[in-house]
């Protein structure tokens, strides 16, 4: 998605200007684009953002318009067999749903919460109802409701507001949006259906900063690392113990620096669940600590370099300790980064964060496959 799509939206709402917003809030197969794109429609038909292109973007392009004279939102839905997808000029094919909004959907409260969220870090989940259903139908202005991570919203959604909260941890910790389907007497019975045609469609979505990655250590690698997370869209903070290694000098492209001792300066270190924590130090012990902290967090992301057998003993030593084998498995990725036969600095900082990418828009589920290379503990005889 755009990282400036909902900037742009406030910015022409502020001059009076309208427009539209059109999001994929469903995709199946090898449909085009990931599922959080969008793509912003001004009033003169200038665009921002994409959610495909072809001639699928020219279709939601002409209903953008339309939405714009109406003022009612409106759902598209592609099904792309190979033979359409190439004929549109797309590579693959699959069925995708787009959701073309006006700009009225967005209040004021609401949208400036969003931007607050992007531009100053945090997270939240965004719902809009796409399909009424059985509901009677709401007007424009009362289809959404932001969950915010403390439990506090903007906006309601009554008939299912209990029902959405207990969704929305998962997909802002995911990142992953979500289409749901309920009727009245499913939600009445705390029940999700998902196979109803009837079915009242909530589109959830997770909204949240720019991703940080925190690197500790700040020796060649992690330049490189921290050079391409910055490329790819990451916001970067340095950790380390040594200022020489820490600064704005030798880390142009990081906006925050942590320097201190291990482990006293890990309390100045806010995390939460959308961070990334690289942990690339310039000695085992370093790591051993830093990842025993790093489990403690709710970070979204846990990767540590090393050998095999270095992570191997780093584990086996916080076994000793008390920790979970299954969950140093299940939440470390060691070594850090895809396998890619990677071994200059340059290509090493590339394989991981070409990792942390599949995970941004993959999430951990599908972040295991071809290329990863999680080690597995064996038992003690």
């Amino acid at each position: 998605m755009s990282k400036d799509v909902f900037k742009e939206m406030a910015r022409l709402k502020e001059d009076g200007q309208s427009g539209a917003l059109a999001t994929v809030v469903a995709r199946k197969g090898s449909a085009p684009m990931s599922g959080d794109a969008k793509m912003l429609v001004r009033e003169d038909g200038s665009t921002e953002g994409t959610v495909g292109g072809g001639c699928l973007e020219a279709e939601v392009w002409e209903t953008a318009m339309s939405v714009l004279e109406t003022g009612e939102p409106e759902k598209l839905r592609f099904d792309l067999t190979q033979q359409e997808a190439e004929d549109s000029g797309h590579i693959c094919g699959g069925v995708v749903e787009i959701l073309v909004e006006p700009f009225q959907a967005f209040q004021e409260e609401l949208l400036g919460e969003i931007n607050r969220i992007r531009n100053q870090g945090g997270s939240a989940a965004l719902a809009t109802i796409v399909q009424p259903g059985e509901l009677e139908v709401p007007s424009t202005e009362a289809r959404k409701m932001l969950f915010r991570r403390d439990g506090s919203a903007v906006g309601e959604i009554p008939d299912y507001s209990t029902e959405i909260w207990a969704e929305s941890t998962q997909i802002i910790r995911n990142g992953s949006p979500t289409l749901l389907q309920f009727n009245r007497d499913a939600a009445r019975a705390g029940e999700k259906r998902s196979t109803l045609t009837d079915a009242t469609e909530i589109f959830v979505e997770p909204i949240s900063g720019q991703p940080l990655v925190y690197i500790f250590g700040g020796g060649h690698v992690s330049f490189c690392v921290a050079q391409a997370a910055y490329l790819a869209g990451f916001r970067v903070s340095i950790v380390e113990d040594r200022p020489s290694f820490a600064n704005k000098e030798r880390f142009p492209m990081a906006e925050s620096f942590h320097v201190g001792e291990f482990p006293e300066i890990f309390e100045k270190i806010p995390v939460d669940e959308s961070d990334y924590l690289a942990i690339i130090t310039r000695g085992h012990s370093n790591d051993e600590v830093v990842l025993e902290w790093a489990m403690k967090s709710d970070a979204r992301y846990i990767g540590m370099i090393g050998s095999k057998s270095k992570v191997l003993l780093t584990y086996r030593h916080l076994q000793d300790k008390g920790y979970d084998r299954s969950e140093l498995i299940d939440r470390v990725h060691a070594p850090i980064g895809l396998d890619i036969g990677a071994d200059t600095p340059g290509e090493i900082g590339v394989a991981i964060v070409a990792e942390l990418i599949r995970h941004r828009r993959r999430g951990e589920a599908e972040s295991e496959g071809a290329g990863s290379k999680r080690v597995q503990l064996k038992r003690k005889s």
